[in-house]
């Protein structure tokens, strides 16, 4: 990996996070270069093992006291990819100690913690991205558009973001769903909560795409598809109406359907709805659809420590195979745009388009969500 660049990374996470795929992007921008994993020392025995064997991977130290990581005057950017639950105090603690924070998504697991990593970022005048698709070819074309008036005044938006990942069929039929109304655990091994998992990245395209705040919020949750979020206690999916400033109405759908749902990674979609007219698009629509006497797709055998897909170090691990039904043409490198904007900025001293600030709205709308799901009452913001 190259390691000549004037932005010395800090990596938090391992195995099993965003930074198996995070701490590459970084790697391959020639302005950073890679210093070394570290983390709390109390932190869980499994996190530090998995942040352990990452850093083994890519030759790189593991410091496992974070306040003396964050001391060292290499170590310019943090890339936190903790556990959600202790994002808010970790992130509060970077941007104290002077460190531009790059945050995997969402960026807390509550308003407290992002309030925590906002506050802080206030004081200390650093930079600050949460990962979203926003730097995506799809999502630069639907806001050119809409900023362009082709459609008019904007009335309505829905942005649909679904994973076709894991197996589904499992879940019990017909079992009314019971929705606590605040999440007291995120992480699990087989499941995450996806209205908030997927469904952020909707949320964050909507708040972005209008650049209105919500002001109410109503919400519902469900487990159509996987047994193991069932047993957790955590939706495969999720639906969230909102009313945002001005009167324009958004509405989101978020969560996980299965392996063969989708020809690719799921589906990613926007409808604009104007006074003038109404537009919908479709990340996948710039495809190559290839026909040939091949087998099928066919989904992998779960892994016991990742029976979701979510992570790339354990799908290779069971010799997982890509999709090759559909291909992306035109599309590019959405990653390295994501991670060179967050530099970019870094290095001009601006403000990111998906800033701790900004994201924070995002966490609010779906605990929000949350809260109506669970009462079956609109929630004012």
């Amino acid at each position: 990996m190259q390691q000549n660049g004037e932005y010395g990374v800090l990596l938090l996470g391992g195995h099993r996070t965003h930074q198996e795929n995070y701490a590459s992007n970084f790697a391959q921008d020639e302005r950073c270069r890679l210093v070394a994993f570290a983390d709390e020392p109390d932190a869980p025995p499994e996190r530090l093992a998995l942040a352990r064997s990452l850093a083994s991977e890519l030759n790189l130290p593991f410091i496992p006291d974070l306040d003396a990581a964050l001391a060292r005057e290499d170590v310019h950017i943090v890339s936190l990819c903790t556990d959600v639950e202790r994002r808010g105090r970790i992130g509060a603690k970077c941007a104290e100690a002077g460190k531009h924070v790059y945050l995997d998504k969402p960026m807390a697991l509550n308003p407290e913690g992002t309030n925590k990593i906002v506050t802080a970022v206030a004081k200390s005048g650093v930079r600050t991205q949460m990962f979203s698709n926003i730097h995506s070819t799809w999502a630069r074309t639907v806001q050119q558009t809409l900023t362009s008036g082709h459609i008019g005044e904007l009335q309505a938006v829905h942005c649909d973001v679904l994973f076709s990942k894991g197996h589904p069929g499992t879940a019990p039929v017909g079992e009314k769903r019971i929705q606590k109304p605040t999440l007291e655990r995120y992480s699990f091994v087989e499941a995450k909560p996806e209205m908030f998992d997927v469904g952020v990245y909707a949320v964050s395209m909507v708040n972005w795409l209008t650049q209105k705040r919500a002001q109410r919020v109503f919400g519902g949750t469900a487990n159509y598809f996987f047994q193991e979020h069932r047993n957790c206690g955590l939706e495969d999916f999720g639906a969230l109406i909102l009313t945002l400033e001005g009167g324009v109405t958004a509405t989101i759908v978020g969560g996980r359907y299965g392996w063969q749902s989708h020809a690719q990674g799921g589906v990613r979609k926007v409808h604009l709805i104007g006074t003038e007219g109404a537009l919908t698009f479709d990340a996948s629509a710039n495809r190559l659809e290839v026909f040939a006497a091949e087998p099928a797709f066919e989904p992998p055998s779960p892994h016991p420590l990742d029976p979701m897909g979510m992570w790339s170090s354990t799908q290779a691990g069971i010799g997982m195979q890509s999709k090759q039904q559909w291909i992306d043409v035109g599309g590019g490198d959405d990653g390295q745009r994501e991670f060179g904007a967050f530099v970019d900025c870094v290095e001009n001293g601006v403000e990111s388009e998906m800033n701790a600030e900004f994201a924070a709205h995002s966490v609010e709308i779906i605990c929000a969500g949350y809260r109506s799901a669970a009462t079956g009452e609109v929630i004012n913001l």
